[in-house]
């Protein structure tokens, strides 16, 4: 049990580290003539293959039994979701807040695991989910703040797509399914998606140099192959209720990626704010026979 834990830790882990090398990534990208819709399609698209091909290498069953299609279904289309909304939550406020608003939906799945009796009501927990709220606040705030209320509700979309997401992964539906299954129908609806968002905007499919062929690469490969399989696997194995509280340490790895890679600036209150999620991230870890029930 302990070593599954651990492993699922660490595999939350990785996946938050790649997650938050995609706005530098992302940045490079665009600097270098990538248009959105071009970057999607063909980080999807290449991640997509990889995974597929190994599928079909390893012959492994691909195929979806009792009923795990209903949670497939619903997975293919909040992971959309997800990068769908926040794309457009950038249109009309800042990225900061869009990020603060996306990233409240630790507190959201806790609450429904809590009213769906899969997560018992322990005082830890909520400390958790507040600390890592506040340091996330920390880590991404900024006085230059825009606010407009259509890019509200699309960031707060986004942490519902998230919240439906990193449940739906934990079904028991999907419990006989191999790890590499789930990210493989994932990454193929999130490829056909771009490709009509690409065909309707008028852009390239495909990158025109070697320079953007290879942040797209860095893109399928760690932020979304790896990514992903790794997500997947540890949601199996710690839950969403502490995935999604690890999670929260993204904004904190897209801030020292930003600092390294394009020169982004660390704050005193993004240190503060990574200290708090570290220790959420530690709270998490803590045995459920430490944990305080509230009265």
């Amino acid at each position: 049990m302990k070593n599954a834990k651990l492993l699922g830790t660490t595999c939350i882990i990785i996946t938050t580290i790649a997650y938050g090398l995609i706005p530098a990534l992302s940045f490079k990208s665009f600097a270098a003539g990538v248009e959105t819709e071009t970057l999607l399609f063909d980080k999807f698209l290449y991640a997509a293959i990889l995974m597929w091909a190994f599928i079909f290498i390893r012959k492994i069953d691909f195929r979806l039994r009792n009923g795990a299609w209903k949670p497939m279904i619903a997975i293919m289309i909040s992971y959309i979701g997800i990068a769908t909304t926040l794309y457009l939550a950038f249109d009309y406020i800042s990225g900061s807040l869009a990020t603060i608003i996306s990233f409240t939906y630790p507190a959201i799945v806790i609450a429904v695991e809590m009213l769906r009796g899969k997560e018992k009501v322990r005082a830890i927990k909520i400390l958790a989910v507040i600390l890592s709220l506040l340091g996330m606040c920390l880590i991404v705030w900024s006085p230059d703040m825009k606010i407009a209320i259509i890019g509200v509700v699309f960031a707060f979309l986004c942490a519902i797509c998230y919240t439906v997401y990193i449940i739906e992964l934990s079904s028991d539906k999907l419990e006989g399914l191999h790890p590499l299954v789930t990210p493989g129908y994932v990454l193929a609806a999130s490829a056909v998606f771009n490709f009509f968002r690409c065909f309707i905007s008028g852009n390239d499919l495909f990158t025109s140099d070697a320079t953007q062929f290879g942040y797209m690469m860095l893109l399928a490969v760690v932020c979304a192959f790896i990514a992903i399989l790794c997500y997947c696997v540890g949601v199996r194995l710690i839950g969403p209720t502490n995935a999604s509280i690890i999670n929260t340490f993204e904004p904190a790895c897209a801030c020292v990626f930003g600092y390294f890679l394009i020169g982004d600036e660390i704050t005193l209150s993004m240190v503060i704010g990574g200290v708090l999620i570290i220790v959420a991230v530690f709270l998490t870890c803590v045995p459920n026979k430490k944990d305080s029930p509230l009265k």
